[in-house]
């Protein structure tokens, strides 16, 4: 049997699980994963789950101003004498140039997997943050990259051959199967039977209750397309914004806002985000486009506040305006609700698109096969300079 193939990652949340398990498969079991904790209780909610089938080795975190950066004692990682190391590229966790160095002494062959880039400014070679960024992955046998648009971003400085693209994703052979069940069900016996109004238009938002998402403007939403039609609006979340939603729908006296909580398992959440019309996300969008689009439901998030920089993470790159869903200025709440009027009215053009970009461009399968092209060229590299 070849040597393990170690993926080192700051922790694991529940819906990369899936990917793991897959990825380990077409390994022939080889994956290790060696990961810490998390840092906050709505992370840990997200990475709760069965015991998965792939090996772990659990490493120490010790985080720095909550999340903010990360140092792990990463010695352990090599008690399984892995062939090649892929780790979370990441520049909060500051053990990672250590981590790189001693595998290159030790032989083993190196990737990193990630964004290599900030949502928050354009690359820079001037910014340090991108400078020290560039410096790593210019270091490793090969940069693994979330999306095409990713892989163009450091094309000019990362020779070709060493960039791959593993186009981000999560468990769409599961979410298909749920999307046909539901389809078999209905989405008017699935809302009744969720406690949700037969009739009428549904919002639904998915994703962490964090200030950069703007949960609290899905509350101004709501009271806004509530004036012409009735509207119920669906929260599957937690996090540090939960309590202020609660609050306001309380004090405002809001009704038909049904805030969730958070939801890990996709088999709970897939009939609430069914039973929507569309998906819709005031702030930063992220994996909820695929989790979206995955059961048919188009997304209306904003543009970014700053042209210069992506704002988003980049599962952005999957949403075509005016084609599987829009996107509104940011902060112009005027325009947010023309645009999700502009879905609900066209919802079946719109959701049609959602759904077939899903199941041609985001397949598990896909992501697993740049993962492992970049894997099997790793060990090629490293053993042919043995």
């Amino acid at each position: 049997m070849k040597d393990p193939i170690a993926y080192v990652a700051r922790f694991v949340p529940g819906y990369r699980r899936p990917v793991l398990e897959e990825l380990n498969d077409r390994l022939d079991g080889r994956l290790v994963v060696c990961a810490g904790a998390p840092p906050e209780a709505s992370f840990k909610a997200l990475s709760s789950g069965p015991a998965p089938t792939y090996k772990r080795i659990r490493l120490r975190n010790t985080w720095i101003g909550g999340q903010r950066a990360l140092i792990q004692n990463t010695q352990p990682v090599f008690s399984c004498n892995p062939s090649v190391l892929l780790a979370e590229e990441s520049p909060r966790t500051l053990s990672l140039p250590c981590l790189l160095a001693s595998a290159k002494r030790k032989g083993i062959g190196t990737l990193l997997w990630g964004h290599f880039s900030s949502n928050r400014r354009a690359l820079s070679k001037v910014h340090p943050l991108d400078r020290y960024r560039i410096a790593l992955a210019k270091r490793v046998d090969g940069c693994v990259c979330y999306t095409d648009q990713i892989a163009e971003l450091i094309a000019p400085h990362i020779p070709g051959e060493r960039c791959f693209v593993a186009r981000n994703t999560l468990d769409t052979p599961q979410l298909f199967k749920l999307y046909s069940a539901l389809e078999e069900e209905g989405k008017a016996h699935i809302r009744n039977r969720l406690g949700l109004p037969e009739r009428g238009r549904i919002v639904v938002f998915v994703g962490r209750l964090v200030a950069d998402k703007r949960p609290e403007i899905l509350l101004n939403l709501h009271k806004a397309l509530g004036i012409t039609e009735q509207t119920a609006l669906v929260v599957i979340g937690d996090g540090p914004e939960y309590a202020k939603l609660l609050a306001r729908v309380e004090n405002e006296g809001l009704e038909n806002v049904f805030l969730r909580g958070a939801i890990p398992r996709l088999e709970d959440s897939a009939p609430l985000i069914y039973a929507a019309d569309v998906m819709v996300c005031p702030g930063y969008v992220g994996l909820n486009v695929n989790h979206s689009f995955c059961l048919g439901v188009p997304v209306v998030t904003c543009t970014s506040p700053d042209p210069k920089i992506r704002y988003h993470s980049p599962e952005i790159a999957y949403l075509q305006p005016k084609v599987n869903g829009m996107q509104a200025r940011y902060g112009d709440l005027d325009e947010l609700v023309k645009a999700v009027l502009t879905v609900l009215e066209n919802h079946d053009y719109f959701s049609a698109n959602a759904l077939a970009y899903a199941q041609a461009n985001l397949k598990l399968e896909s992501m697993i096969d740049g993962l492992v092209e970049a894997i099997q060229y790793a060990e090629e590299r490293t053993l042919a300079k043995r």
